[in-house]
């Protein structure tokens, strides 16, 4: 029976970057093992940010934590200040892998390719003799004392039942992942574990969702991208919450919407039904009813500002037909769905222009409602809630739970998750780092 200071379960970012920290803390080989209950480590994280890895964001640390509700900021803040993300890019470039900022900060290896990540970070376990078992998922663990005569003390530890071997470490961080993307290991066997060690989990939805619309017209403009376009959703049920808008671009796709604006606001979305969802996430699509989501399709320009441009630019140019003139503010494939929706000829000039027509279009370029089919739900990137935080030291990702003493978690098992751009991965390797170095003092 094999015995160390250290097991983290689960072979994804935070894992890897758990064994990495603890590894070096001890400086001896044999004393962290990682297991994995897939054929090899990282098979999640291959398939980030398209396959290209959006590793971090690199906006300055507070305007990261201003991402996050106060309660997950607080919880956040001192991982992500141990582990930043200037600091972890460090991590990579000494082994030579560099790095490109994109839009709004977004991070990706100059390789864009995710297997150039995985590699700096196995070369990191090769480099400090990390144990690593490979496909073997954990059936059970459980917490164990023996007597040690010499010290005079009762010493706990705990034992870890795999298909193929019996470990025994004196702590233990779970590393295993939410519920997305199943198919990569990623199937909630984390939210079992902390549950027989009498953790609780917030309610768990699927997050960063493509979403399925209703229009068939809309469809057939796959392809197209609206450019940094205000998406907002009214709440139905969550009696505390109202309207919330994200940003971002949105690709319109052969089944509907998808891009960073979309999977962020389906978060919410999510959410707000979270009753339809059953603990594994098993469902296919969740068909929704009377839900809307409203795109603000030019946000840089108010309101009353559109109004007296359109109001002026009739005037300076009556002749100008409104299919023509739209092309100032839409994509040229998106002009003749959108008329079509208005019910407003295009063929119209500006000096024809009715008012009835003019507030039409005005209205709609600031509040372009889309109704929403469904939720694909097994294309879910992440998953949102998790191990309650309440029950967490943020200081050292630990159990606070008397009982569970030395048991630590890190990732997407954890309740916060960020928006698309950087920030989960983020969370993965802030509080994986945190959590290796604390299990080891």
């Amino acid at each position: 029976m094999k015995k160390y200071k250290v097991a983290i379960i689960g072979g994804g970012p935070a894992g890897m970057m758990a064994a990495i920290a603890s590894g070096e803390e001890l400086k001896e080989s044999g004393k962290v093992v990682l297991i994995e209950k897939n054929e090899f480590l990282g098979k999640k994280l291959l398939l980030t940010g398209g396959g290209r890895c959006n590793i971090t964001n690199l906006s300055p640390i507070k305007k990261i934590l201003n991402k996050f509700q106060n309660k997950e900021k607080n919880f956040l803040k001192h991982s992500f200040y141990t582990l930043d993300n200037k600091s972890l890019l460090k991590i990579f470039e000494e082994k030579g892998l560099e790095f490109k900022q994109e839009e709004n900060g977004r991070c990706f290896p100059i390789t864009d390719d995710a297997n150039s990540v995985l590699k700096v970070l196995k070369e990191y376990l090769d480099d400090l003799n990390i144990d690593i078992i490979l496909n073997n998922p954990v059936n059970s663990i459980s917490k164990n004392k023996e007597n040690n005569n010499i010290y005079g003390k009762n010493n706990e530890y705990f034992t870890i039942k795999t298909n193929n071997e019996i470990i025994n470490a004196e702590k233990i961080i779970l590393a295993t992942g939410g519920m997305s993307y199943p198919h990569t290991g990623s199937t909630g066997d984390g939210y079992k574990i902390a549950k027989k060690f009498e953790h609780s989990t917030s309610p768990l939805t699927p997050g960063a969702i493509p979403l399925k619309v209703e229009d068939n017209l809309l469809k057939q403009l796959s392809g197209i991208t609206l450019e940094n376009i205000a998406i907002s959703y009214k709440f139905k049920k969550l009696a505390n919450l109202k309207k919330v808008t994200s940003n971002g671009n949105v690709l319109i796709t052969h089944f509907g919407l998808s891009g960073p604006g979309i999977l962020d606001i389906s978060n919410h979305i999510s959410k707000d039904n979270q009753t339809k969802f059953p603990h594994n996430f098993d469902k296919k699509e969740i068909f929704l009813e009377d839900t809307y989501i409203n795109l603000d399709l030019i946000p840089d320009l108010s309101e009353n500002d559109l109004n007296k441009k359109i109001i002026a630019d009739s005037e300076n140019h009556g002749k100008l037909m409104i299919k023509n003139y739209l092309k100032n503010y839409l994509k040229n494939r998106f002009i003749d769905f959108f008329l079509n929706r208005l019910e407003v000829s295009g063929n119209k000039t500006l000096s024809n222009m009715t008012k009835k027509d003019k507030n039409r279009i005005m209205n709609n370029l600031k509040d372009f409602q889309i109704k929403i089919k469904s939720l694909p739900v097994q294309t879910a990137m992440i998953t949102c809630g998790g191990i309650k935080i309440d029950e967490i030291n943020p200081k050292t990702m630990e159990s606070k739970l008397a009982k569970v003493c030395g048991l630590y978690f890190a990732g997407e098992l954890l309740e916060p998750h960020g928006p698309t751009g950087g920030y989960n991965l983020q969370i993965a390797f802030s509080t994986g780092y945190l959590a290796g170095k604390s299990a080891t003092k």
